[in-house]
């Protein structure tokens, strides 16, 4: 069962006029159970059983045991209840974090303000395993089938550590009641380091000297294992970690003319442990914006239907030093599972090169521009935002496999461009005198992504399985054969294109000849999906009557597609989809259910009959609240005091056939739908307390 504890805490201390003090805590505790099995779960038979009450021969004593899967499917699956009854109630983990910061501001000269604030967040996360002897029932074999001779005990535990010191000094002044000036500038530093120690401890069943309980998880120490200090091939013992430091200069100024002509503009110049090539450590990042408020113009006055009106336009260029699991991008990541030949003597050496280290490897930079007006309307009760946007996304830092397959690499690739359409709208009013509120928002986001170049040679693309990185065409686009039916019968396969990739049989799948040269090949592969959507959207409502507070928030998104990838597999001795009902078993049976056969190939090729809309609409947060009124609140001697309860991830309404429509991955690789765990419904109950 999840568990969860926040505590959140914050305060300021006005010390004289010009100084003041403050800070903010939060705490937060959660043990999470590890919940096993539900792989399995859906690919066993549900006709196959579960448990088998056994009778000892020689006792004649009954005890429930585990029954082994039926034998057509026993090399490949457990009984599920293995991974959930015995790992599943053996798995645990304990979180700790704790975030905060502290912050002092002083007003030195006249129009200055000086502000350094420190951020600390500290956590701790441990893991506990158990995973005790195991029994099975099998009626192939005599009496109990022990499948685990051996009691082990697995703890892991990381502790993760961020620091970061923003010192700030502020200029504000207004010259003449028109002109109005902000300037701004100091220096942000931030440490981050993580390190993790993992091991694991286990008795074999002929040496066990103490029987861990099953259900005492406060047993579960690797101490408790092992007690005559051998270690045997099973135990083992590895540790990780990495710090990351980066530091920036800032700049930063606006200026305001009678409310009317807006600019701002800002610098900054980035460093980063990250990248240690020659030149790459620091980038110059900087942005530029304008804005016209016409509304406050002479022109305007006279007219009622408009109450706001601003134009707007910016440019500029942001950086990231995004390197995902890589954190010493210039150093060889080694790894000591396996082993490798090397030298002229091919010696095996253990260990091998798990990502190649690149030296000039430099930060990733978007560059983008953006034009909108904003606009209120009928006493501000509505208000209207269409922006347009174009992003180009320059030197991606990528984590590609090698050509070769021995090893992975980090490279800058590419020329990303996104463009589209933003539009916010928000309608808030009352109902009379009555104290009834009410605000309803809703934005839509269109997107269009197309790779401009991977600077490399033309034509060549990055391959990550059945994803394709191309120019031309969008970021990680599903690449296969497009699916034109069934092979009903001999004629059939004799009357079509010829497959010369693949042997086919009547039930088979059968393939589109997209360049028309008459013959099925590679050459026929094409684009038959995107992971990003077209557009992205969503709706939110806020009530409010006399202390009570509701609210609830949707999103969704339309017009992508998840790759079926967990499905490829089903062409073999398990549980299927229902849709699998309706496979071809003879001339005329289907035109899209291939044949239930595990060998054949083209079956399980990068196709279209994987590819499933991944549009979705989820339910995101509902939240109902109320805030004590404050005759109640002086007696308590509190300033503020109000109860909720919030649940996210309620509900989401989908098409394809997995746990869930939103599956990640990388820059060049997602959306590949291989078993994703459901994303979880979260209820929450608190209070807000200020005294």
């Amino acid at each position: 069962k999840f568990s969860k504890i926040t505590v959140n805490l914050s305060s300021e201390y006005n010390v004289t006029d010009f100084l003041k003090f403050g800070f903010q805590v939060n705490g937060a505790k959660s043990k999470t159970p590890d919940a096993k099995g539900v792989g399995s779960i859906v690919r066993a038979a549900p006709i196959a059983p579960t448990f088998y009450d056994y009778t000892d021969p020689l006792t004649d004593k009954t005890e429930r045991l585990l029954h082994t899967m039926p034998e057509f499917q026993r090399a490949q699956l457990w009984n599920p209840l293995v991974e959930t009854y015995i790992r599943g109630n053996h798995n645990l983990g304990v979180n700790h974090r704790v975030a905060g910061n502290i912050y002092g501001e002083l007003k030195l000269l006249e129009n200055f303000t000086f502000k350094t604030t420190l951020s600390l967040d500290y956590a701790i996360n441990e893991a506990r395993a158990f995973s005790p002897v195991v029994y099975f029932y099998n009626p192939d074999i005599p009496g109990k089938e022990n499948v685990q001779d051996r009691q082990s005990i697995s703890q892991v535990k990381s502790t993760e550590y961020a620091a970061q010191g923003d010192h700030i000094l502020t200029y504000q002044n207004t010259f003449d009641d028109v002109h109005s000036l902000t300037v701004m500038g100091g220096i942000t530093t931030n440490y981050r380091e993580f390190s993790l120690l993992e091991g694991e401890r286990s008795e074999l069943l002929d040496k066990i000297y103490f029987s861990v309980p099953n259900d005492n998880y406060d047993k579960w120490w690797l101490t408790a294992l092992n007690s005559d200090g051998a270690k045997n091939q099973y135990d083992t013992d590895k540790n990780h970690q990495w710090r990351r430091f980066t530091m920036s200069y800032l700049l930063r100024g606006l200026y305001s003319y009678d409310n009317r002509y807006l600019l701002n503009g800002s610098f900054r110049r980035d460093g980063s442990s990250v990248f240690r090539g020659v030149g790459n450590t620091w980038e110059n990042f900087y942005s530029f914006g304008t804005a016209w408020v016409v509304s406050e113009e002479d022109f305007m006055k006279e007219q009622r239907v408009i109450d706001y009106l601003k134009l707007k336009g910016s440019w500029g260029v942001l950086g990231t030093e995004n390197t995902g699991r890589s954190v010493y991008p210039t150093y060889p990541e080694l790894t000591s599972v396996g082993s490798a030949v090397f030298g002229p003597n091919e010696n095996i050496i253990p260990g091998y090169t798990k990502i190649y280290n690149v030296q000039d490897l430099k930060w990733e930079k978007t560059y983008s521009w953006e034009a909108g007006i904003e606009i209120n309307l009928l006493n501000q009760r509505l208000r209207i935002e269409p922006v347009y946007y174009n992003k180009r996304t320059k030197d991606i830092i990528v984590l590609l496999d090698s050509r070769g397959g021995a090893f992975n690499s980090l490279e800058n690739l590419g020329d990303i461009e996104n463009k589209g359409l933003e539009l916010t709208a928000l309608w808030n009013d009352k109902i009379g005198e009555s104290g009834f509120t009410y605000s309803v928002g809703a934005n839509l986001t269109s997107i269009k992504n197309k790779v401009l170049s991977l600077g490399r040679d033309e034509g060549d693309a990055i391959y990550e399985g059945m994803a394709r990185t191309v120019a031309g065409y969008p970021i990680a686009y599903f690449y296969g054969y497009q699916v034109n039916g069934i092979y009903q019968n001999n004629e059939d396969i004799r009357q079509s294109e010829p497959n010369n990739v693949f042997a086919v049989k009547p039930g088979d799948l059968k393939f589109k000849d997209v360049n028309g040269d008459g013959k099925i090949d590679q050459d026929d592969r094409t684009m038959i999906g995107k992971p990003t959507p077209d557009y992205t959207y969503g709706l939110n409502v806020n009530l409010a009557y006399r202390g009570f507070d509701f609210g609830v928030d949707m999103m969704g998104v339309y017009g992508n597609e998840v790759y079926r990838d967990w499905d490829t597999s089903s062409f073999a001795q398990f549980n299927y989809l229902t849709k699998r009902m309706n496979r071809w078993n003879g001339e005329g049976t289907s035109n899209w259910e291939p044949i239930l056969d595990p060998s054949r190939a083209i079956n399980r090729a990068y196709s279209s009959y994987y590819i499933e809309d991944g549009s979705f609409f989820r339910l995101r947060n509902l939240q109902l609240g109320y805030t004590f009124p404050g005759s109640l609140l002086d007696k308590l001697y509190l300033k503020s005091l109000r109860i909720y309860a919030n649940v996210q991830n309620l509900k989401t309404w989908h098409k394809n056939t997995g746990y869930t429509p939103e599956i990640g991955g990388s820059a060049v690789r997602s959306g590949i739908d291989g078993g994703t765990y459901p994303m979880p419904a979260i209820y929450t109950f608190g209070l807000n307390l200020t005294f």
